[in-house]
């Protein structure tokens, strides 16, 4: 289990995935033992793919998705 977990609750924000988790894995590697959670809050865009394919790049990254659209709140308790 890693010392620290970032989570980071989506919602139709493709656009801002990567440059996020880049910052987030170079301000963490080689610091920490850390994972990126990321949780989708069912995004109506391709949120959801954009983030299956960042994880070819970040080994780091955890992909949640909610079943029902439930808010930032529900996201981060998660």
């Amino acid at each position: 289990m890693p010392d620290l977990s970032v989570v980071v609750p989506v919602h139709n924000e493709r656009d801002n995935i990567v440059p996020l988790l880049s910052e987030i894995a170079a301000a963490l590697r080689g610091k920490s033992d850390f994972e990126i959670v990321y949780v989708d809050d069912l995004s109506r865009d391709d949120t959801l793919a954009v983030l299956t394919a960042a994880k070819a790049q970040f080994p780091e990254l955890r992909v949640l998705r909610h079943v029902a659209q439930s808010g930032q709140s529900t996201a981060l308790r998660t």
